[in-house]
């Protein structure tokens, strides 16, 4: 066994072990002439840190669990780098894949993936997978998707997409520009709203941003576990990001766009930097209509 193995093995309790050891499972030892080029190397929970920097945080903030980094290399070509991020349910999968779409052309890998300049994102299951090379040709570029077609395959098995999208009529908003999530620190990558936590996000929510065709505004849609919790979070949100509006739920903001809130049962939905405050009501109201 070598030295990595062996302080692995010693570090790890019999759960971790399990874990890892299935994880290790999901890589092929060898894909189009590249070869595993090191023992994988493990990370879980905050340990993710000593891997990368900043992006931590996003992952951590999806519920990640652990992480599985293995290199592969091919005399006279780039290394190969694999990344599976074991985030613990399909949910969180399917949030940190969303977190990064909308930068490359759809691929059939996976319950959903995109292909761009050496780089392939996919997500199946509870795992989302990153497989990368840093200069892309033709033979590269087959070798990293057959290397996450037979990670996918490994996988075995989907999980499900959150209920939410499947709420959202797709022909109102940009596929590639749909953001799931539950933390409000996502929100503000993608959309900032405020410092303060102003909508109660919590691993017990699940929300959606999306940019709508129709005028390129962005809908927030947050569904929470009672109307209760919904009503809280909305007098939160209108009383410190449009408190002038004095509960009518609608504001004209500097950029002379508009930014409309309703609550409705146990959602909150609001539209943000719409050219209208008609189209934003409208659409509010479709929507109300159709949420069960």
């Amino acid at each position: 066994m070598s030295s990595i193995l062996l302080l692995l093995s010693l570090a790890m309790t019999p759960s971790d072990t399990l874990n890892y050891s299935a994880m290790q499972r999901l890589v092929p030892g060898s894909i189009r002439g590249w070869q595993t080029s090191e023992p994988a190397r493990f990370y879980s929970g905050r340990e993710i840190f000593r891997y990368m920097n900043g992006a931590g945080e996003v992952y951590l903030a999806y519920g990640f669990n652990r992480l599985l980094v293995q290199r592969y290399a091919c005399p006279n070509r780039e290394e190969i780098l694999v990344e599976i991020f074991d985030m613990g349910l399909p949910r969180n999968a399917f949030g940190a894949y969303t977190n990064m779409q909308g930068r490359g052309p759809v691929v059939a890998i996976g319950q959903a993936a995109e292909y761009k300049s050496g780089l392939l994102s996919f997500w199946r299951g509870r795992f989302f997978v990153c497989v990368m090379i840093d200069n892309e040709n033709e033979e590269a570029t087959k070798a990293v998707l057959d290397l996450g077609s037979r990670i996918s395959e490994s996988i075995g098995e989907d999980g499900p997409t959150p209920s939410l999208v499947r709420v959202l009529p797709q022909e109102l908003f940009e596929p590639q520009t749909l953001r799931y999530f539950f933390r409000h620190e996502i929100l503000n990558i993608h959309f900032y709203v405020a410092d303060k936590n102003v909508f109660r996000l919590n691993e017990s929510t699940d929300a959606l941003l999306v940019q709508l065709k129709i005028d390129k505004s962005h809908l927030l849609l947050i569904q929470y576990p009672s109307s209760e919790e919904a009503a809280a979070a909305y007098a939160d949100f209108t009383t410190s990001y449009m408190p002038e509006a004095q509960g009518k739920g609608w504001i004209q903001t500097e950029n002379k766009k508009w930014t409309v809130c309703r609550m409705h049962q146990r959602y909150v939905l609001v539209v943000f930097d719409a050219v209208t405050q008609a189209d934003a009501q409208n659409l509010l109201a479709t929507l109300q209509r159709i949420l069960p």
